[in-house]
């Protein structure tokens, strides 16, 4: 037995109330719908999915405590995230800005750029030092040393709420990109990147000075 299943259940439902409270990962993939549309929802999900197994993996190895102890290193990591975010946000508003292209024009670019997002979406994860201090704090009180291999199930509770996490984020981001296309045949879609550049902002603003849960 890998885990314990009654601390394994508490975890879960704990991990789904951590997963589905508004955070920056809620408000990055929602921004990435509404710029992105679907295409870019996906993508910015898959993107925060796969740096959380990265930091999953770091704190099993031990790595993520190592950062966590150094105020340093987590500074750097908090306001590089903060300063990758900002650049986003302007980038948005500066496109929004110069939104004369075509329909057409538009399109093409959600097409090729669904690769950019994902990238996006990993980095604004890895550089959220929250997800480490939530998976140090968190995570050991439901390993079972009797079991062993802490590392492992360390590894593997940081996995449940990723999948919890990632689910909800397909959902949220789903019906961002499904609203962002509706709103581009009404007219209102030459807003999306102005407003998709506020929330990037917003972000980025909140991570420097929040000290609330990763999610």
């Amino acid at each position: 037995m890998l885990l314990d299943p009654t601390l394994t259940l508490a975890y879960t439902i704990i991990a789904a109330a951590v997963a589905i409270s508004p955070g920056p990962d809620v408000l990055f993939v929602v921004a990435s719908g509404m710029r992105h549309r679907v295409k870019g929802a996906v993508a910015s999900a898959l993107g925060i999915a796969f740096g959380s197994v990265l930091h999953a993996s770091a704190a099993a190895l031990g790595v993520s405590a190592i950062i966590a102890a150094s105020p340093l290193a987590f500074d750097l990591l908090r306001y590089g995230g903060a300063a990758y975010l900002l650049f986003l946000g302007c980038q948005a508003i500066l496109s929004f800005l110069r939104s004369t292209r075509k329909t057409n024009a538009q399109s093409v670019e959600a097409e090729v750029s669904a690769w950019r997002v994902f990238q996006h979406g990993l980095f604004t994860n890895i550089l959220n030092p929250k997800v480490i201090v939530f998976y140090l704090a968190l995570l050991p009180q439901f390993v079972t040393i009797e079991l062993g291999n802490v590392g492992l199930q360390i590894f593997l509770l940081g996995s449940i709420h990723n999948l919890i996490g990632f689910c909800f984020l397909i959902c949220v981001g789903l019906a961002a990109g499904h609203a962002s296309s509706w709103l581009q045949r009404t007219g209102f879609g030459r807003w999306m990147d102005g407003i998709a550049g506020i929330f990037f902002i917003g972000i980025a603003i909140r991570l420097m000075v929040s000290d609330s849960s990763a999610r």
